[in-house]
């Protein structure tokens, strides 16, 4: 099936329900990136990894004790008369005290809570592995056109250096020159063909992408909001950061478990049995507890500094993300203005070329200059397309650190813990 992306659509700007004044220029329909993610195997590594992460959560929360069955049969000699057959049967189960049921409840949530945060980064990570490629294919794609047309005035140079030398207004040599600057595009030109084509294998060994048409790169939009706005956005949806989170609460409930475990769980059990021929029955109830050593003491001594430790280690990753955040606003800030500082010199330049070219037609300027001039142009359009395409690239890295593309997919709900087996 061919989906086919047409200029229009592409240059459509949709503006996002949740946020109004955020706006984002369709690179790739959202239906057809989730088909391609559908397919993608890190994405599916990760949705097996959260179903082993769930499972773990519930294990957390579940009893570590079972019920233990006994059953002894013996034969007993008394010297005279036949032997005794007796039996013994018991049932014993040990049971956690009501602290530690609500210590290993709070572990068991912040391990789902953790689940479905990392879920949620490999869905944003599988995101971004998907536009950077895509991205790559459409700047090859543009970049393959720009030389095309740079290869179309290259020939019209061919064709009015030959006009000159036959009428005697210019020497072989102009000739050569120009055919030496043909050969030079042909070559880059080719090298684009060749970049095109390895990004679109790149893409299309990872993603069901057969038959999908490669549009032209859209333009990029200006940055939205300001840098307090999106660094304040971009810390409420961190995912990392709700990992960390989920670590610190997992370990105030392990120091918590510790601390309920200085006293051990005790053990019930009931028997019964029949001895001398059968004409004894015992029944009884049993308890037991271990009693405890310093290695309780100690293991919630250990405890407590992984506490300390995680919530440390939540005090420096919201420092890394909030310079990240204030990076990435920055960058794209930065990336928007360079694209158009590259596209205004791209079109002088452009200008400059057909100007020189209609001079040099004319007989009022030599060949050095129109090449200079041609040169000078194709340079300045390259930078305009990687300009773009950083452009878009940087704009679509805030957007999803602040979880404003495809929302209801990077937060799709999961199965309460609750509800687990």
């Amino acid at each position: 099936m061919k989906y086919w992306l047409s200029i229009p659509v592409l240059l459509w700007v949709a503006t996002l329900a949740a946020e109004p004044n955020v706006q984002v220029p369709l690179v790739l329909p959202e239906d057809l990136a989730m088909r391609w993610l559908q397919a993608d195997p890190a994405l599916q590594g990760a949705d097996s990894a959260f179903d082993a992460a769930k499972a773990e959560a519930g294990q957390t929360a579940a009893s570590p004790y079972e019920w233990n069955a006994t059953y002894t049969r013996q034969q007993r000699d008394y010297g005279t008369g036949p032997k005794s057959n007796e039996w013994n049967a018991g049932l014993d189960r040990t049971f956690r005290l009501p602290g530690k049921v609500r210590a290993d409840q709070a572990s068991a949530e912040a391990a789902n809570a953790a689940a479905i945060a990392q879920r949620s980064l490999a869905r944003r990570a599988a995101v971004e592995a998907l536009l950077g490629a895509w991205l790559d294919v459409l700047e090859g794609r543009s970049t393959k056109a720009l030389l095309a047309e740079q290869l179309q005035g290259a020939e019209q140079n061919i064709e009015a250096v030959g006009t000159r030398v036959k009428s005697g207004d210019a020497a072989v040599l102009e000739q050569r020159l120009a055919s030496a600057e043909l050969a030079g595009i042909q070559r880059q030109a080719s090298e684009a063909a060749i970049a095109e084509a390895t990004a679109w294998a790149l893409l299309s060994s990872r993603y069901p992408v057969g038959g999908a048409e490669i549009p032209a790169l859209p333009e990029p939009i200006p940055v939205g909001q300001s840098a307090r706005w999106w660094q304040a956005r971009i810390l409420s949806q961190s995912d990392r950061l709700a990992v960390i989170r989920a670590e610190l609460a997992r370990a105030e409930a392990g120091a918590e478990r510790a601390k309920a475990d200085r006293i051990p769980d005790p053990t019930f059990g009931v028997f019964g049995g029949t001895e001398a021929y059968g004409e004894e029955k015992v029944i009884g109830l049993s308890v037991s507890m271990p009693i405890p050593g310093a290695r309780r003491s100690l293991e919630l001594r250990k405890q407590l500094a992984g506490t300390n430790q995680a919530r440390q280690n939540l005090d420096l990753v919201e420092r890394q993300l909030t310079g990240a955040a204030r990076s990435l606003y920055v960058g794209a800030r930065g990336n928007y203005e360079r694209w158009t500082l590259a596209r205004s010199a791209a079109e002088t330049l452009q200008d400059n070329a057909r100007l020189a070219q209609r001079a040099y037609t004319l007989g009022e300027q030599d060949l050095q200059a129109l090449l200079l001039a041609r040169r000078q142009a194709l340079v300045a359009a390259e930078a305009k397309t990687k300009a773009q395409a950083d452009a878009l690239r940087s704009y679509y890295g805030l957007l999803l650190n602040a979880k404003l593309l495809w929302p209801d997919w990077l937060n799709a709900p999961v199965e309460p813990l609750a509800n687990l087996p």
